[in-house]
């Protein structure tokens, strides 16, 4: 269990109050803690990733890449702070449970690193996309849209560099590994469904309408995508959705961001 602090500049980042009511504004408070959760979570996976691509030798470019996505994050959870401290929310250090990037000490080190490419970037920042720029047009207050666009630029960029990075390593993939990476796929959509696919309505659970956003990016976005590099991604998902409890043996992963 590891306990993340806020940087110490967040009333630096000048936000100015929305017009909510009450009820509406108490939402956006526990949306807006959530969300400043899993920034944090976000920024910490891609720094775990960058070791993984230097010893995979990737493209400095892509390295330098991953660096500014752990930045980035860090600078949304301090807007997602000072929104909250705006909407008269109080900013707590969040308690995350999560495990490091995994090391997949199984498998050589691009296979290592791709498996957390297709976790990390290609499955749950492409998600993630979708659904803030679903937030984007649902959002009526100037002040949050601005925050969001903000947020949503970035993550657009991180899911981008999971699919470059994906197309630039895929002469490199042999035939087995593209079948332990299509294997692989089954228990990282598993999580993925775990995460935006939970049965219970908890305070910042997704709604209705967001969880058919989400199914309709999975089949229309991710599969044909990964299908393109020949990963065997319908068959992935069938089998994680068949998972008796996708719950169990996971590891949490970042979103949003």
């Amino acid at each position: 269990m590891t306990v993340a602090g806020i940087p110490a500049d967040v009333r630096r980042t000048p936000i100015a109050a929305p017009m909510l009511d009450d009820e509406s504004r108490q939402a956006a408070i526990v949306e807006w803690t959530h969300r400043m959760a899993d920034e944090l979570v976000a920024s910490r996976l891609f720094a775990g990733l960058l070791p993984q691509m230097m010893r995979a030798g990737v493209d400095a470019g892509f390295q330098a890449a991953a660096a500014e996505a752990v930045v980035d994050e860090l600078r949304h959870a301090r807007l997602c702070a000072a929104v909250i401290e705006t909407l008269g929310g109080e900013v707590h250090p969040p308690v995350l449970g999560f495990e490091d990037v995994p090391r997949h000490e199984d498998v050589g080190v691009l296979e290592a690193l791709l498996r957390n490419v297709l976790s990390i970037c290609c499955l749950e920042e492409t998600a993630a996309v979708a659904l803030l720029e679903n937030d984007h047009r649902q959002a009526r207050e100037s002040t949050l849209r601005r925050v969001i666009a903000e947020i949503l630029d970035d993550e657009i960029r991180h899911s981008r560099l999971g699919w470059r990075m994906l197309q630039s390593l895929a002469p490199r993939i042999d035939g087995p590994m593209r079948k332990r990476l299509g294997a692989y796929l089954v228990p990282a959509f598993a999580r993925l469904f775990d995460r935006h696919l939970t049965s219970g309505e908890a305070p910042g659970a997704q709604t209705v309408s967001a969880k058919v956003l989400f199914v309709e990016v999975v089949n229309e976005v991710i599969v044909p995508r990964l299908e393109a590099f020949d990963l065997p991604a319908r068959e992935a998902v069938e089998a994680a959705l068949a998972l008796p409890d996708p719950a169990d043996d996971v590891v949490v992963w970042a979103a949003t961001d």
